[in-house]
Parts: structure tokens; sequence; C-alpha cells
């Protein structure tokens, strides 16, 4: 006899807002942890592999029936963009944990578009339920309903918007880097780049790196409901 879903596992990226969603559910009383568990569940990033221990908190096979599993997705433009400020331990988790990917890219933005399209993919073969962090601001997820968490919109609105006051930017963990001995001066240099870009990332740029995978990263995510790229593909 399979046991109660009772707890929730949010899987994405990193990047893709996991400790975000798990600060919306602080503020509304659940006890759900980022990188590792609490009561009532955990979000991270570090779950999409099935391994034991991960580079932050438990690895995917810490996980049983008791949970329901949601994944969680994030522009691509931005999240690849972001993932570009991983450190040197969570590339060398994900590289030893991607056998899809023969060799992970040098560069650092072909290798995020990859890592981005791969571990999504798999998140989402993981998961009951997926939705994206941009809709987050109107209701929450079905994924509450299946563990018997009403929240209603009004209470999910202003638990988000409190959760948002917190949320760890971009410019944060820049910031945050300068006084981090665990954050390596390349780490620290990618950070400042990408807080400071002139412009955001592009469809333009992640095809001038490798057209094929830009084009499937879009496909993909017009699959969850993203718009098609505006700039006509050449």
């Amino acid at each position: 006899m399979n046991s109660p879903k009772n707890k929730i596992a949010v899987i994405g990226t990193g990047r893709s807002g996991t400790n975000f969603f798990a600060a919306v559910l602080h503020e509304l009383g659940k006890d759900v942890l980022h990188e590792k568990f609490g009561a009532d569940g955990i979000a991270s990033w570090c779950l999409v592999p099935d391994c034991d221990d991960a580079v932050y908190g438990p690895g995917g096979n810490k996980l049983d029936n008791t949970f329901a599993i949601g994944h969680q997705v994030r522009d691509p433009l931005k999240a690849i963009g972001s993932l570009t400020t991983f450190n040197r331990a969570s590339w060398k988790y994900i590289t030893e944990n991607s056998p899809a990917i023969e060799k992970m890219p040098r560069r650092i933005m072909h290798r995020a578009m990859r890592h981005w399209l791969d571990w999504n993919v798999r998140a989402g073969e993981k998961s009951s339920f997926t939705w994206r962090l941009e809709d987050l601001k109107n209701a929450p997820p079905e994924i509450l309903n299946e563990l018997g968490w009403d929240v209603s919109p009004e209470e999910w609105r202003a638990a988000y918007d409190r959760a948002r006051h917190g949320a760890n930017t971009g410019s944060a963990r820049t910031s945050n880097a300068l006084f981090n001995p665990k954050v390596g001066p390349i780490t620290q240099w990618r950070r400042y780049k990408h807080t400071n870009r002139k412009s955001p990332v592009s469809w333009e740029e992640l095809r001038s790196i490798d057209f094929e995978l830009a084009s499937e990263i879009e496909s993909y995510a017009e699959s969850l409901g993203y718009e098609p790229a505006d700039s006509k593909k050449t």
C-alpha cells in the first residue's frame, strides 16, 4: 500500500527560484527548507540526480513515495545567464551527474545552456507537476492541492509579496561573494560580469554559441508555455 504524500519536493535547475519557493511556503507556515529537509519538505536543484549526497544537501535518492515532486522552471534566458555564476563545486556536481552530456562545454555560457536543457528535461520526467516561476505571483501551483494544503489566492499573494522582499537576487549574490572565502576569484568575476551586463542574454547570443542547442532550448521552453523568440532565426 502506497504511503500518502504529505511532503513536497521542488526541483529544477539552479537559479530557477527554488529558494524563493521555499520562502513563500515558509511564509504560509510550512516547514519547507532550501537544500535540506524540513518537516514539510525541501526545495533544491540538487535533487534531480539519483544519488545519496549532493553538493548541497541530499540527492534524489533520499526522496521516497511520501513526497509529491514538482518541477519549477524559469525563463531560459534569465536562468541560463544566471547559471554562468555557479561556483566550481556546483559545476563539478553537475558534470559528474549528467551522463547524457559526453563532455561539458568549456565556455561558461555554452555549459549553462546544455545544463539548463538536460537538467530541466530530467526534472520534468521525475515530477508529477510542472509550473513556471513567473506564474507564482498570480496563483499557487496545483501541487499544493495534491498535498491538501489549501491556500486562498489572497493568502498566496500576501505570502509571495513577503517572500519577495527577502529574495536571493543576483546582485546580492555578487556582493556576498566578495566576502565569502568559498567563492573563488573566477566565480566572483563571473558574478560581477553577469550583474553588470549592458544587455540581457538574448536568443541571438545563444544561437551564435550553438544554433542547434539554442533551437532545442527554445522548443522545450515553448512546450512549457514560454513565448517563442521574436527575432527571426537565421
